[in-house]
C-alpha cells in the first residue's frame, strides 16, 4: 500500500543509503531495522490514514463541482476538478490496496476497484481467525492468558520435544548412495547473483511476511535499492555455513483445518518466515527440486518436478476399483495418518538419511544449520505469544521443508517396496496387463494397497514400528482407515486388531477428490459443489464488478475443483 505513495521509494533510498558496520547478515538486519522506524514514523506523519484522505478528497471534488454549478465553467476551475479528481482516484487507489492486502487476495483487477468485497472478506477472514476458547482435558478455556499459556504449551511440547529414537539401521538397509560428486558440488557452489534474483522472484508477492514484517513484496518492488545488501547476505551463509541469532525468526499461524475446530490439535500450524531467511532457504531449494526426481522413488508424488498430484488421485481410484477382484485373503487399502508429520520429523534421522543418499558434509551441514537455527512465536488473535527454539520437525512454509520431508520418506516408501521384491508383502490381485503399485505417497498423505493376508499385514506392521522408532513419525490409529474387498469379517476383525484403525467405507475423500468404485454419480461431488456456492454466495459476489466476480469463479473452481473436473466426468445434473 506504501509503494503507492511517491515519497515512499525515496524514503527507503535515503534509509538505506546511511552507513552501517558489520558482517553481512548484521548489516542486512540493522537497515532493515532502521527502515522500519523509519516508515512507522512517515506512516504517522506523512502517509496518516487512507479512509480519511479518501473522505477529504470526496469533500474537495464536491466542494469545486459546486462551485462550477453555482458560478460556471472557468479554466481554472476545470482544472482544480481535474487535480482533484486525480487525488481522489490515488486515495481510493490506496483505499483498496489496503483492503485487498488486509484480505490476502492473489487475484486483482487493475483499474477495477472491489474495494467493498475486499473490505467484506478481510473482515470475515478476521473474524474467523480469532480463537475464542478450546477444549482442553474435557474443559473449556476462554480466559486470554490461559488461552495463550496452553497454546504456546502445545507447541513448545511438538517442536521442542527431544525423540527417544531406538535403531535407525532401517536407513541404510533401504536408502542406496546415489550423489555423486558432481551433484554434490553443483549444490554446494556459491550462489550467482542471478541465482539469488531468481529465488527471490519466485516466492509470491504476496505472501505474508514474517516477524520483521518485511515480506517479498519489499523486496521485489524495491530490488534495485537493496540488492547488494541481501546478496551479500545470503553469500555470507553459503560461504561460513552460519546464521545470525534471530535471522531465521518465524511466525506460527494457527489455520483451523474445519470450520468447526475447537481444540488445538485441530488447527495447522504454518510458519511465516523473515523473507531475508527464506531467500537462503529457496535458493537451496532450488537447486534440491533438481535431482530430486533421480532420487525419489516412482510411488511418491508430491512436490516433485514432473509428477502431479492426480497420479495418487487416478492411482487410488483405479485401485479401489480392483479391490473387489477375487484373490485368496482378499485385497486392502491402508489410508494412513501420520500425527503431526512435518512437526514431529526428527533431525538426527533426517540428516542420517541425506549422508545415505551420498550428500556431502557441507551441505548436510548446511541443513542443520538451518533446521537448528529455527525460534518460534505463535500468533494468537493477531498478539505473539511465546518465543521458543526448535529441536525437530521442518516448518509448514518454508521452501525447504516438502523436500527435505519427501527425503526422509523415501525410507518408508522403499521399505514398502523392499517387502514387496521380497515376496513378504502381496500386491492387489488383477488381470494380467494391470498393475497395481503397492503405494503411493503425496507428502504426509500416504496409501497402501496390498492383500488381506494377515502375513502380509504384519510384515507391513512391523516396517511401521520400525520406520516411527527410527523417523519419530507416529501413525495416527484414529484418523487411518482400512478399506477391505473380499475380507471375510473374522479376517477384518484381526486386521482392525492388527492396526487399531477404523473401518472405512466408499466413497471417501482423498486430496480433496472423492473416490468411489463404478461411475460417477451426483451425490459424490454434492460436498464439492456445495463449498463452491458458498465461495461464490450472492451476498459476497455481489459486491464486485462482472469482471471481478469472473476472477472470483476462476479462482475458486482452480483451488477447489479443478483436480476433481479433470479426473472425473461429472453427471450432468450437478453442472445445471
Amino acid at each position: 500500500m506504501w509503494a503507492l505513495h511517491d515519497d515512499c521509494k525515496n524514503i527507503i533510498a535515503s534509509s538505506w543509503n546511511d552507513n552501517v558496520v558489520g558482517c553481512p547478515m548484521y548489516i542486512l538486519n540493522t537497515k532493515l531495522k532502521r527502515l522500519k522506524d523509519r516508515l512507522r514514523i512517515w506512516n504517522k506523519d506523512v502517509f496518516g490514514n487512507v479512509h480519511a484522505y479518501v473522505k477529504d478528497a470526496e469533500m474537495k471534488l464536491q466542494d469545486i463541482q459546486a462551485q462550477i454549478q453555482n458560478t460556471g465553467h472557468t479554466v481554472a476551475l476545470l482544472d482544480m476538478e481535474k487535480s482533484a479528481q486525480y487525488l481522489l482516484d490515488k486515495a481510493l487507489e490506496r483505499q483498496e490496496e489496503f483492503w485487498r492486502e488486509k484480505a490476502r487476495i492473489n487475484w486483482h483487477l487493475k483499474g477495477d476497484r472491489n474495494t467493498a468485497y475486499f473490505h467484506r472478506l478481510a473482515k470475515i477472514k478476521n473474524t474467523s481467525k480469532l480463537i475464542s476458547s478450546l477444549k482442553h482435558n474435557n474443559e473449556i478455556i476462554s480466559d486470554p492468558t490461559l488461552l495463550a499459556d496452553h497454546v504456546v504449551s502445545y507447541y513448545k511440547n511438538v517442536f521442542c520435544t527431544n525423540s527417544f529414537l531406538q535403531d535407525q539401521s532401517l536407513v541404510e538397509e533401504v536408502i542406496p548412495n546415489l550423489i555423486n560428486e558432481e551433484v554434490n558440488t553443483l549444490l554446494t557452489m556459491l550462489p550467482s547473483f542471478d541465482e539469488i534474483k531468481n529465488a527471490v522472484f519466485s516466492l509470491n508477492k504476496d505472501s505474508a511476511p514474517g516477524p520483521d514484517g518485511f515480506g517479498a513484496f519489499f523486496f521485489q518492488t524495491y530490488w534495485d535499492i537493496i540488492h547488494h545488501d541481501v546478496i551479500n547476505a545470503v553469500l555470507q551463509f553459503f560461504t561460513s555455513g552460519w546464521i545470525m541469532p534471530n535471522f531465521n525468526c518465524n511466525t506460527l499461524i494457527l489455520i483451523p483445518k474445519s470450520t468447526s475446530a475447537d481444540s488445538i490439535d485441530q488447527f495447522r500450524p504454518i510458519a511465516m518466515a523473515n523473507f531475508k531467511f527464506k531467500i537462503i532457504s529457496k535458493v537451496l531449494a532450488d537447486r534440491l527440486a533438481n535431482i530430486m526426481p533421480s532420487i525419489i522413488s516412482k510411488e511418491q508424488r508430491g512436490f516433485i518436478q514432473g509428477r502431479n498430484i492426480k497420479d495418487c488421485i487416478c492411482l487410488t481410484s483405479e485401485a479401489i476399483n480392483l479391490l473387489h477382484k477375487k484373490t485368496f485373503g482378499g485385497n486392502v487399502d491402508l489410508k494412513i495418518d501420520i500425527s503431526k508429520a512435518f512437526d514431529t520429523l526428527d533431525w538426527s534421522f533426517l540428516l542420517k538419511v541425506l549422508k545415505q543418499f551420498g550428500f556431502n558434509s557441507t551441505f548436510c551441514h548446511w541443513i542443520e544449520v538451518i533446521l537448528s537455527s529455527a525460534n518460534l512465536s505463535i500468533s494468537i488473535n493477531g498478539t505473539l505469544h511465546g518465543f521458543f527454539h526448535c529441536t525437530r520437525g521442518v516448518r509448514q512454509g518454508d521452501p525447504l521443508s516438502p523436500l527435505l520431508f519427501c527425503l526422509a520418506e523415501e525410507v518408508l516408501s522403499r521399505g514398502i517396496s523392499k517387502l514387496v521384491t521380497e515376496g513378504s508383502l502381496d500386491l492387489i490381485k488383477c488381470s494380467r496387463n494391470t498393475f497395481v503399485p503397492s503405494h503411493c505417497l503425496y507428502a504426509d498423505d500416504i496409501m497402501v494397497f496390498c492383500s488381506g493376508k494377515i502375513s502380509c499385514l504384519n510384515a507391513l506392521k512391523i516396517l511401521f514400528v520400525k520406520y516411527a522408532n527410527c523417523s519419530g513419525q507416529i501413525i495416527n490409529a484414529n484418523k487411518s482407515t482400512i478399506y477391505s474387498g473380499g475380507v471375510t469379517q473374522t479376517r477384518l476383525h484381526n486386521i482392525v486388531n492388527l492396526f487399531g484403525f477404523k473401518v472405512g467405507c466408499l466413497p471417501f475423500t482423498y486430496l480433496g477428490v472423492p473416490i468411489f468404485k463404478g461411475r460417477p454419480k451426483a451425490s459424490y461431488f454434492y460436498p464439492i459443489a456445495d463449498k463452491i456456492k458458498v465461495k461464490l454466495s450472492a451476498w459476497k459476489a455481489s459486491l464486485l464488478s462482472i469482471a471481478g466476480r469472473v476472477q472470483l469463479v476462476k479462482s475458486v473452481i482452480q483451488s477447489m475443483a479443478i483436480n476433481s473436473i479433470t479426473i472425473y466426468s461429472w453427471p450432468s445434473a450437478i453442472l445445471k
